[in-house]
């Protein structure tokens, strides 16, 4: 009888078995990091660390880069890139990313029933004018009223 005959193999289990201690032998570390990844400090937010709103000469130039975005859809409107509709859903996603800029308020997220809660009435009565014609089967609207209105809206915002 020779001594290879005697000793056993170094692994007597399935590769699978090595394989899955070794997936759980390497969790340990990544459930740590997650768990001290989580539990980390955070930035505390005050009025130091906060965004500022835009003011003078920053709100003319946001302005005058809104008044030319309606300017743009509307010579997509008329270029016949876009519809009707598609019309009115730009000039409403304009005015709501204004807004945002312009007071940090996330219009562009909200319903027209949430709009109806905003501080905002010149623009829920701006999106309420907008619904029927993003969302109706057939519109009746006049484009160039609507570029109007989206840019009164742009130039009266205090």
């Amino acid at each position: 009888m020779f001594v290879a005959d005697i000793l056993n193999p170094p692994i007597q289990y399935d590769l699978i078995w090595l394989i899955i201690g070794g997936l759980i032998f390497l969790t340990i570390p990544l459930w740590y990091g997650l768990v001290l990844w989580m539990t980390r400090h955070k930035k505390v937010l005050s009025l130091d660390n906060l965004r500022q709103l835009p003011v003078g000469g920053e709100v003319e130039q946001l302005k005058s880069k809104y008044l030319r975005l309606i300017d743009e859809a509307y010579r997509r409107y008329v270029s016949h890139e876009y519809k009707l509709r598609d019309l009115h859903q730009a000039l409403s996603m304009i005015a709501r990313t204004f807004v945002l800029e312009a007071k940090h308020f996330p219009a562009p997220y909200l319903t027209l029933s949430d709009l109806a809660l905003a501080p905002y009435p010149s623009l829920t009565q701006l999106i309420k004018a907008y619904y029927p014609e993003e969302f109706a089967l057939i519109t009746h609207s006049n484009a160039e009223i609507s570029v109007q209105q989206a840019k009164d809206f742009i130039i009266r915002w205090v």
